[in-house]
């Protein structure tokens, strides 16, 4: 359970905030479900399982939460102008992107340390080559080579992914 957490925190989190909009009650959502499947002692066949499960439990949380927000009853068409709550194909789209991202972070994380910090510092901060380069005092033409490579690894782990990636690049 401990390597899902690691796995789908994240994800999680990031699928919740979709449908609560507040980051700390998001966290406290997902801790909330992984704490009670363990305490359920709910078995899972395969991670696929778990996923599916995980995904169904957070969704129904942030909708719980919702409902709680509009004085404890359930939310009518009238209401949803005071509580959105998403629909199923929102929070079907919620969760393939926070899936989408899972995958990329941890495509981030398995390359080696210092093409992970140029990337990240590129990419992710939108730092130029040359502040990389000042900021971690090497040259600007090391920078550049690192910077081709992590991309061209990052394109090889994600090369499944990348139709999906050209999709949701812009929500993301």
């Amino acid at each position: 359970m401990e390597d899902y957490f690691r796995k789908y925190y994240q994800s999680l989190c990031y699928f919740a905030l979709n449908m609560v909009r507040d980051g700390d009650l998001c966290e406290d959502i997902v801790q909330e479900v992984f704490v009670k499947i363990i305490t359920s002692g709910v078995e899972f066949g395969s991670e696929l399982h778990f996923r599916q499960y995980v995904y169904a439990a957070v969704r129904n949380q942030c909708i719980d939460h919702l409902n709680e927000l509009n004085g404890g009853r359930t939310v009518t068409l009238g209401d949803v102008e005071q509580v959105e709550i998403p629909t199923a194909d929102e929070c079907d789209m919620a969760i393939v992107r926070a899936e989408i991202i899972r995958m990329v972070r941890d495509a981030i994380d398995s390359l080696p340390p210092r093409y992970r910090q140029v990337f990240r510092m590129a990419y992710i901060d939108k730092m130029k080559s040359e502040d990389i380069s000042e900021a971690l005092g090497i040259s600007l033409n090391t920078v550049k080579v690192i910077r081709q490579r992590s991309k061209v690894r990052m394109r090889e782990l994600l090369k499944d992914f990348y139709p999906l990636l050209f999709i949701f690049i812009n929500q993301i």
